[in-house]
């Protein structure tokens, strides 16, 4: 365990894609024998979640190449797509969620779930934010969006964990079973923000939206220190999955020869 770097990329994507495993089919299992509506849907997420980390390890695989002549800025939007990708993934399974739970109001098929499903949301909130806290830790360290995006998928699974624990216990408590396909339909609610989010993000750097002020005005006081340069303009920086390309401007004196201002 001492030679395992927990920080690299790769191991922190086979970890959540060991544990999104177990947790699908322990919630499946747990929603099937609980007669627990909202459990199942929860455990639909978790299956999403196998999917989405897959891909987060295939886009990491991808980006960590180098340049080359087809790929002259590297292969670094890889990260990005696959962020997007796994954005999509988030919505197309909180508008399937939704769905399922309107299905059930309308052809009320309800029943009061089992305490087995009341266990697996408790377990599986434990073990997802778990599992958010040192992924978010991994993205930001390595500045990977995708790695970002696959810790807000964990977060997500967490809290759709959250509304079914509630729903499965006042459904079994006040015997109120209508609750439990509620709780699905919140689930669905805050999979589909949490989606149009990390979309957001993924399409502001494939469309090269501009940095943090703050970001340029670093680059732009860095550069002018440098000795020779008299002025700085047209600073411009272009996201790259983790890394970023910046194309800038400086100003020499004219008097000086050519190579004397490439240097």
């Amino acid at each position: 365990l001492q030679r395992i770097n927990f920080y690299d990329g790769e191991v922190c994507t086979r970890i959540g894609l060991w544990v999104n495993i177990f947790l699908t089919a322990f919630k499946l299992f747990a929603g099937l024998v609980g007669n627990s509506r909202a459990m199942i849907a929860d455990s639909i997420h978790s299956l999403t979640d196998v999917l989405a980390t897959g891909i987060v390890f295939v886009g990491l695989r991808i980006s960590s190449k180098p340049a080359d002549d087809n790929h002259p800025y590297g292969h670094g939007n890889a990260d990005t797509i696959a962020s997007f990708l796994v954005a999509l993934i988030l919505l197309m399974t909180g508008l399937y969620l939704g769905y399922s739970a309107v299905h059930v109001f309308v052809n009320k098929h309800i029943e009061i779930p089992k305490s087995i499903a009341l266990y697996a949301a408790l377990v599986s909130i434990i073990i997802k934010e778990s599992l958010y806290h040192y992924t978010i830790k991994v993205g930001k360290k390595l500045n990977s969006q995708a790695i970002i995006a696959n810790a807000w998928d964990h977060r997500s699974d967490a809290f759709s964990s959250i509304p079914a624990l509630v729903g499965i216990f006042i459904a079994r408590i006040w015997h109120l079973p209508i609750f439990d396909p509620i709780a699905s339909l919140i689930i669905a609610i805050m999979i589909f923000r949490i989606a149009i989010h990390l979309m957001h993000l993924s399409v502001d750097i494939i469309m090269d939206e501009s940095p943090d002020p703050q970001i340029l005005e670093k680059i732009t006081k860095i550069t002018s220190n440098i000795n020779g340069v008299a002025n700085v303009h047209e600073v411009k920086v272009h996201q790259r999955g983790p890394n970023r390309t910046i194309d800038i401007k400086i100003e020499v004196d004219g008097e000086i020869t050519v190579n004397e201002g490439h240097d």
